[in-house]
């Protein structure tokens, strides 16, 4: 039960011993003279069960601010409003509620953002993120509106542009 490869042989039950003790792919290519792609096809030939590959599995968010998030969107707050308080995403709010067992909200008719207003505010020099708060959206929309509105050869010099508060 080996593979053989340009650089050397690959045991494959050792190889997926080691995988499913917990090694990835890379630390145990690191330790044979073969790639980490040989690696991956020895193991997809022994016919091990991957893992899930990349980002963050879980939560990155406290529970106390999961507690906040979800006591908000069970007292009935907006979603927009959740977002501009807790600088969370959608996604990040229905799965807190999902995961709690609430049952999703139905979709109502969205709050549309008064584009003027974000405008008039940045004139002020108002921060993107105190406008967020106030027309209720993310401060990521509240840069991407400046973007539209107050393009960058209208900041002048573009040293006060919707790019700068980035």
């Amino acid at each position: 039960m080996s593979t053989t490869t340009k650089r050397g042989r690959i045991n494959r039950a050792e190889v997926a011993r080691r995988y499913e003790a917990g090694e990835s792919i890379r630390q145990i290519s690191d330790t044979l003279p073969v790639s980490h792609a040989a690696v991956y096809r020895a193991l997809r030939k022994a016919g091990v069960t991957f893992r899930p590959v990349g980002g963050v599995t879980g939560s990155r968010s406290p529970e106390e601010r999961r507690a906040a998030i979800l006591a908000a969107y069970r007292d009935g707050m907006h979603i927009e409003e959740i977002i501009a308080t807790y600088r969370t995403s959608d996604d990040t709010i229905k799965a807190i509620a999902q995961e709690a067992g609430e049952p999703p909200r139905r979709r109502g008719q969205r709050r549309r953002v008064d584009w003027e207003q974000v405008g008039r505010l940045w004139d002020e020099e108002w921060p993107p993120e105190a406008i967020a708060l106030l027309v209720g959206c993310s401060a990521q929309q509240v840069r991407r509106i400046l973007r539209e509105v107050r393009p960058a050869e209208d900041a002048g010099d573009g040293a006060g542009g919707p790019a700068a508060a980035e």
